[in-house]
């Protein structure tokens, strides 16, 4: 492709012929894996600015570079743009003939069930005759095939190979876990969904974002930004900050939904049954009631299917679509992922903020007779303000045990350590000082993950549950560099006696 047509819309000055001649076979913002022929995006980042690494790119073979700084002393074309992140989300598209354009673009964000409504909306517009790829935490999936990913949503040049890929291979729609970080960092930029869903926001990634504002903010560009002017927003009632979208699209003139698990909105349920076997409810939407059944588990999954139920049917699914779209998924990997021994019930969980943690205890407590365990933690290397508010949530339950965590390069015990106030201030509100003072305490710790989950487990008896919440669907433990394998559902599994792969 010639470097004119790559270049298109990136808001650099126009090429001089003799450089329209040039012929880019690739693109690269990486400098260490430029080959020749490639065009070179130097994207300022967080440790280090790719335009330090220019003069390394063109002795490797890029034929041209992308600055948001005028260099000197390099050897080939320097294009100098306003913003190298935006020019390179713009270029990536350009190079693979821009297939995000003939592509039904689905998006989701929010802090916790991104995964589990993505998953639902791939069922139901496949239910419907859609030709479905989906991008995600836990896969990459398109015409059968299943990639794992590295990031929730990809890179620029990832994301526009792929859905290259998507297209050619029949896909028609794309549902998108949209995150944070791709937002703010400007990896969808340009893209132009048809419809978006916002589950919630609640305390995380506070190690990136300046605050809980900054954080919203980078949520709201979905929405703001890159909505097509015929999209809908599909946002949830009960959160305040996802309101906030709702009144602003409609103060535009823009379409938005709102869905309620309690209340009123354009998308909620009623008649609603939460039984270990699933969900049963009928669903008041835009498109008139529909009565549902899911295998999936507690309150907080009625939610994620009423936000996925808006995006689809914003989307044109049918009430069909949706009865059959939503019976297909038994589960999510990791999401509320049941195991049970006959006596014991055990439930793995991603839940790694408190407020999904509240939300999964929420649910466990309505499929328990007995008593609620908890094992969780929290990981290393990531916002510490939340882990006192982990620990204030998990009191609520019978057993509460503390453990590791992917404790990442900090010391495990320095971060149960700061996990704990939380526990004990929530003791003390509870117990009073009186009792406090004896030195009781309301909640155990074990370092060790695989032991504190066969910990809980020998502690439960009959028409108990365990929880074990944070890793979800992970198949590691990170610590000190080195990620050994792990797989809560395995070590659970072992601990009740249930055979399973």
């Amino acid at each position: 492709m010639k470097l004119t047509e790559v270049l298109v819309g990136v808001g650099t000055e126009p090429v001089a012929s003799t450089k329209a001649k040039v012929e880019v076979t690739g693109v690269c913002s990486d400098s260490r894996a430029v080959k020749p022929g490639d065009l070179f995006v130097a994207v300022p980042g967080t440790k280090a600015d790719g335009s330090s690494f220019a003069a390394q790119a063109a002795q490797a073979g890029a034929v041209a570079i992308v600055s948001e700084k005028s260099l000197s002393g390099v050897s080939v074309p320097v294009f100098k743009v306003p913003n190298a992140k935006k020019a390179l989300a713009i270029i990536a598209g350009n190079f693979y003939g821009n297939p995000a354009q003939e592509l039904a673009l689905l998006g989701v964000t929010g802090t916790n069930g991104k995964t589990t409504v993505a998953w639902l909306v791939e069922s139901i517009m496949a239910a419907g005759g859609a030709s479905v790829g989906l991008f995600g935490t836990i896969a990459v999936r398109y015409a059968g095939q299943s990639l794992t990913p590295t990031h929730t949503t990809p890179d620029p040049i990832t994301l526009h190979k792929t859905l290259r890929a998507m297209l050619d291979a029949g896909v028609d729609t794309v549902v998108m876990e949209v995150s944070s970080h791709a937002l703010a960092q400007d990896r969808v930029h340009g893209l132009s969904f048809r419809a978006a869903g916002f589950t919630n926001l609640s305390r995380d990634h506070l190690d990136f974002h300046p605050d809980m504002e900054s954080y919203f903010q980078a949520k709201r560009r979905l929405f703001t930004e890159l909505l097509s002017p015929g999209g809908v927003g599909v946002v949830n009632a009960e959160d305040t900050h996802t309101s906030r979208i709702y009144t602003e699209l409609r103060n535009l003139k823009r379409m938005a939904w709102k869905f309620s698990r309690t209340g009123a909105g354009e998308v909620s349920a009623a008649n609603v049954e939460l039984t270990h076997n699933g969900i049963k409810a009928t669903l008041k939407t835009p498109a008139g009631d529909i009565a549902i059944r899911s295998p999936l588990l507690g309150a907080h999954n009625l939610e994620n299917i009423l936000c996925a139920v808006g995006i689809a049917q914003a989307a044109g699914a049918s009430r069909r679509d949706v009865q059959d779209g939503l019976e297909r998924v038994s589960g999510v990997p990791g999401r509320m992922q049941k195991v049970s021994n006959g006596e014991v019930l055990g439930l793995v969980d991603y839940a790694h903020t408190h407020d999904a943690l509240a939300k999964a205890m929420e649910s466990a407590r309505g499929l328990t007779k007995g008593k609620l365990l908890v094992v969780f933690g929290c990981g290393g290397d990531r916002d510490p303000g939340k882990r006192p508010l982990m620990g204030e949530v998990a009191s609520h339950a019978d057993v509460p045990i503390v453990t590791s965590d992917n404790p990442r390069g900090e010391d495990k015990d320095d971060i149960i350590a700061a996990i704990t106030p939380g526990l004990e201030k929530a003791e003390l509100r509870r117990m009073g000082p009186a009792k406090a003072r004896t030195g009781e305490r309301g909640y155990l710790v074990e370092a060790d993950r695989a032991a504190a989950i066969a910990l809980a487990v020998s502690l439960a008896k009959a028409g108990d549950t365990v929880l074990v919440a944070g890793k979800g669907h992970e198949h590691f433990q990170e610590e000190k560099g080195v990620k050994a394998p792990f797989d809560d559902l395995q070590h659970l599994r072992t601990a009740l006696g249930v055979k399973g792969d």
